[in-house]
Order: structure tokens, then C-alpha cells, then sequence
């Protein structure tokens, strides 16, 4: 079960939120739209141990070819810090698709170089380039989407912008549901690819999952609650059939469940298979009767707050 951990940080710090993929999950990879926004309930900050001499596991990181390429990245502050004791203190669950590494390589951004750029695109380029480090392949949304503090829309794989949607009349309220399983992005990212290169699969997801998915976040920016609520359990009764390892084990009843709800639905969070898994609900009370015994986490509200 995943414990939430509220750090104080010193006042005047700079903190760098996680990030949640509200809509878009895999399918970005393919062009599809995608919105990535920051979560205040969970951040990430530098802080200076009291005892330094504890080995600090960013020095690979501190050492590596990723971060060596930034230009103008201090590689060698950065060691020195970390032997000074600086550590960057999360409280971003690792392996919850919340981009813990993405939280982490803004920091690092932040702190250690010197000429940093504002275009969105360039960011992200660099943002690639770091957190490659831990994935093998990176967008950079994530570390992007924490250090701008900004909702970004991500359409065609390349083009970023800072999302401006509409103001709803009654806003869905958005929940995390803890599946207290751990799971890997990179399998879940190949499963995807595969799949997507098979005839079937993907004509399937072209003519049903993609336009059902393209109407969801052009409803969501539009503060359309009809057109949301139409779109999102269309996409989510496509996921429980056709994205099954990203479905965690032991949740397909509850799934299912949410799929004849009126009041709430299920969709992947980031990889998917574990971590969390993404809700809706029309109000707060529909969201915990129905997470019932399972923890749930309110990711917009500061502090988190769980049940």
C-alpha cells in the first residue's frame, strides 16, 4: 500500500510536482493528444542531509553520459553536493506513473545549469536526453510538465503547449485508486508497439479507440461534461477489452464495475499494471463508496489525503 509522506519544505524553496497523463496513455506514442498535468500533492525538493557521509544513490546518475551531454549542466557541483549530503527529498511514489525521474531531472535542470532555454520544445529535447537515463526512452513530458508547474497538451508527438481548457460548471473530481501493485513501464511501453504493429489491433484502435479518445480531451478542454462523460466510457470499456496487461491484476470486476456506473469510471494511469489507476467521479462521495476498502488519493488536493 502506498504510505503518503508530507514534506515541509524550507520556505522559499523551489518544489517540483509529479506529473499525471490525465488522457493519452501509450497512444501519444502514436500521435494521439495527450494532456500531462502537475500533481501539488506529491513534490520533490533539495534538501542537505545532516549526515553526508551516507552514499547517495544519484551518483550514478550524477556520473552518467546523460547528464554529462546537457550543455552547461555543473556535472561536477552537482558531485560535489551530493557529497555535501544534498539529496533531492520526494515524496512521488517510483513505479506509480507519476514521474518520480521526471521531478527528479527538473531539479536537476533547475539547479545545475547554468543558460537554461524557455522553449517548450528545446526543454523537452533535454528532458529526453536526461531521464533516458532511467528508461531506456523518454518523451521528457514528464520532467517538462514539473518544471513548468504547467499543464502542457501534447499533440503529434512533438508539439507542446501550455493547456488553457474552459471552466467547468461541475468539474469531474479526479482520484487515483492504489492497486498496491508496482509495475514497469518499459515491457508495458513494448507490449503497446507490438500490438500496434499488428493489422488487426490496430485498425481496431484507429477506427474505435482514437476517435473516442480525440472527442474525450477535446471535451475536457471544452468543460463539456456531457460529451466527457460519453467519450471517457467509451474509452475505458475499450481498455478493459483490448489493453489487458495494462489492467493490474485482481481489478477486472472492479473495472467492470465502473464501466455500468453512472457516477464514476476507470482508465489506465500512465503504463498502466499497477501503481495507480486513474478515476473519475461526478462528486467526492461517488469516488470513495466506490473505492471501498482501496486506497484512494485526491491528487489535486494539498496536502493528499487518502481514505
Amino acid at each position: 500500500m502506498l504510505q503518503i509522506r508530507i514534506i515541509s519544505h524550507i520556505c522559499g524553496m523551489r518544489t517540483y510536482p509529479a506529473k499525471l497523463l490525465m488522457f493519452g496513455e501509450h497512444v501519444l506514442l502514436l500521435g494521439a493528444s495527450a494532456l500531462a498535468v502537475p500533481v501539488p500533492a506529491f513534490v520533490g525538493a533539495w534538501q542537505q542531509r545532516k549526515h553526508p557521509h551516507v552514499q547517495s544513490n544519484l551518483l550514478p546518475f550524477a556520473n552518467s553520459e546523460a547528464l554529462a551531454s546537457v550543455k552547461t549542466l555543473d556535472t561536477r557541483q552537482f558531485q560535489q553536493d551530493i557529497a555535501q549530503g544534498w539529496v533531492f527529498d520526494s515524496n512521488i511514489p517510483s513505479g506509480y506513473g507519476l514521474g518520480s525521474s521526471g521531478a527528479l531531472c527538473a531539479g536537476i535542470y533547475d539547479r545545475y545549469v547554468h543558460e537554461k532555454t524557455t522553449d517548450p520544445g528545446a526543454l523537452k529535447a533535454i528532458f529526453s536526453q536526461m531521464e533516458g537515463y532511467f528508461h531506456g526512452a523518454s518523451s521528457g513530458i514528464d520532467p517538462l510538465t514539473s518544471y513548468l508547474h504547467a499543464p502542457l497538451l501534447i499533440q503529434h508527438k512533438t508539439e507542446v503547449s501550455v493547456a488553457q481548457p474552459n471552466t467547468w460548471a461541475t468539474e469531474p473530481v479526479v482520484f487515483l485508486l492504489d492497486t498496491c501493485q508496482p509495475r514497469q513501464t518499459g515491457p508495458l511501453v513494448n507490449w503497446f508497439l507490438e500490438q500496434s504493429l499488428n493489422e488487426a489491433f490496430s485498425k481496431t484502435l484507429s477506427e474505435q479507440f482514437l476517435p473516442a479518445h480525440e472527442s474525450m480531451v477535446r471535451a475536457w478542454l471544452a468543460a463539456d461534461e456531457q460529451g466527457f462523460w460519453l467519450h471517457l466510457r467509451t474509452v475505458s470499456q475499450f481498455q478493459l477489452k483490448h489493453f489487458t496487461p495494462m489492467i493490474p491484476s485482481g481489478m477486472n470486476s472492479l473495472w467492470e464495475k465502473s464501466i455500468s456506473e453512472q457516477n464514476v469510471h476507470l482508465k489506465i494511469c500512465g503504463a498502466g499494471g499497477g501503481g495507480f489507476m486513474l478515476g473519475f467521479a461526478r462528486d467526492y462521495q461517488a469516488a470513495k463508496a466506490f473505492a471501498g476498502t482501496h486506497p484512494i488519493v485526491f491528487p489535486f488536493e494539498q496536502p493528499a489525503s487518502h481514505g
